[in-house]
């Protein structure tokens, strides 16, 4: 079997699995510059907690400020389903808080331990788009923040 690695350690040409098994392993590196060499040029990432798709220097920022925040997050692949060029990474997202969190007052030194979901297409040139959802109930209640219910309109 051929390695499906450049020499900078970017999956290319390998399976939609492997791309996804060398991001994983890339956020648990708490390595920005590799999750980012995970993304085929233009590709992006979403998630909840972001306004909109992020790409580049600010998806490398985005992994950095978790680390930062959460300096022992690891994240867990549970599941992965892949049909063509699209998979469905199951996982669990564990870590303390003991840095800063965006909009925060503060650390709460308080541990997480939250289910979440990628939805992710792969291509030739590594991932093209990551779109992520998580448990965020969960993650607040457990880092002790109250959340107001939304009036209804």
């Amino acid at each position: 079997m051929s390695d499906s690695r450049q020499h900078d350690g970017t999956p290319r040409g390998g399976s939609p699995e492997e791309a996804i098994r060398a991001y994983v392993a890339a956020w648990n590196a708490h390595d920005s510059s590799a999750t980012v060499r995970c993304l085929a040029p233009g590709g992006t990432y979403v998630d909840p907690m972001l306004p909109g798709p992020i790409a580049g220097d600010d998806f490398a920022r985005y992994v950095e400020s978790l680390a930062e925040a959460f300096p022992d997050v690891a994240f867990a692949p549970e599941d992965i389903i892949v049909r063509g060029d699209r998979a469905v990474l199951q996982w669990r997202m564990t870590g303390t808080n003991t840095g800063p969190l965006p909009e925060f007052p503060g650390p709460t030194g308080r541990a997480v331990d939250v289910p979440g979901v990628d939805i992710i297409d792969v291509g030739p040139h590594g991932i093209v788009r990551i779109v992520g959802y998580f448990d965020q109930v969960t993650f607040f209640r457990q880092l002790g923040v109250e959340l107001q219910p939304v009036s209804g309109a």
